[in-house]
This record gives C-alpha cells, sequence and structure tokens, in this order.
C-alpha cells in the first residue's frame, strides 16, 4: 500500500510540472508585454531556457533576467546577452508576431531580415508541418525554414 502510495505522489508530482510549452508560452506572454525583450532569442528544453540576443541596458538586463526568474518552474537560464543597441523599428511588431507564434514550439527561434523569416531550432515532424502552416500570413512574406527535424 505505501508503495502505491509514493508511486501516485510520483505521477501527481510530475503532471503538475509545466512543460516546455508552457514555459515557452509563459516567456512569449511576457515578452508581448515588454519591448526590452524585442532583440532576444529564447528557447526551452527540458525546464532549461537558452537566451541570446542584445539587450540596449544593463537595467534592461537585469529587468529581463528579474522577469525569467519570476517563472519558478524554470530549472535553468542560460544566458548569451550582449548589451547594444536594440533597433525598434517597422519590423518590431512583425518580430514581436512571430515570437507569439513561437509560443507553442519552445525549441525554435525566428530572425527576422526583410523580407524574410527565418526558422531555426528543432521540431518534430508533426510540429514542422503545424509551425509552417502557422507561419503563413499576410504580415509575413517569406518563411525560411532552417528547423532540424528530430524524432
Amino acid at each position: 500500500m505505501k508503495k502505491i502510495l509514493i508511486a501516485l505522489t510520483l505521477l501527481a508530482l510530475a503532471a503538475c510540472q509545466p512543460s516546455d510549452k508552457e514555459i515557452r508560452a509563459n516567456i512569449a506572454g511576457k515578452a508581448q508585454e515588454d519591448l526590452n525583450f524585442v532583440g532576444l532569442h529564447y528557447t526551452v528544453d527540458k525546464g532549461i531556457v537558452e537566451v541570446s540576443g542584445r539587450c540596449p541596458s544593463e537595467k534592461a538586463f537585469n529587468k529581463i533576467k528579474q522577469t525569467i526568474q519570476g517563472i519558478h518552474v524554470i530549472k535553468d537560464v542560460h544566458y548569451n546577452v550582449t548589451i547594444a543597441p536594440v533597433v525598434l523599428d517597422s519590423l518590431t511588431p512583425v518580430k514581436l508576431h512571430a515570437d507569439s507564434l513561437l509560443a507553442q514550439f519552445p525549441r525554435v527561434t525566428a530572425a527576422v531580415t526583410p523580407p524574410v523569416v527565418t526558422l531555426k531550432g528543432e521540431v518534430t515532424a508533426a510540429e514542422h508541418t503545424k509551425l509552417l502552416k502557422t507561419f503563413r500570413l499576410p504580415d509575413i512574406s517569406l518563411v525560411k525554414d532552417s528547423l532540424s527535424v528530430v524524432r
């Protein structure tokens, strides 16, 4: 009986762990509200967040770190961020839109360089098809597929 109770407890704890998709969606939601995220790319794999790109100031970077640390279910965060100017221009809404579309694809980033959105990262075959369909939108004219399809 005791073993069954322990097994059920472990299953319940495992079920409470948010998925990489949920963590990515949480970060994407916060990024939509904070322009400090505009120069950054982020992925999630097994609860570990990888953040790379540019941040306009040390103060902005500290705010990013504080925001991400506020998501308590993240196991670890690795930063590869440089302090450098971040341009807010007509592409900013496209980048923010691309990031929001990637909320359900935790291991993918999008680089916006007119007129192309380049998708990089890893997806399953089913995710690959769904992701490419997701990016068929009027404000995204051309999508370059640089994804690795994994099993």
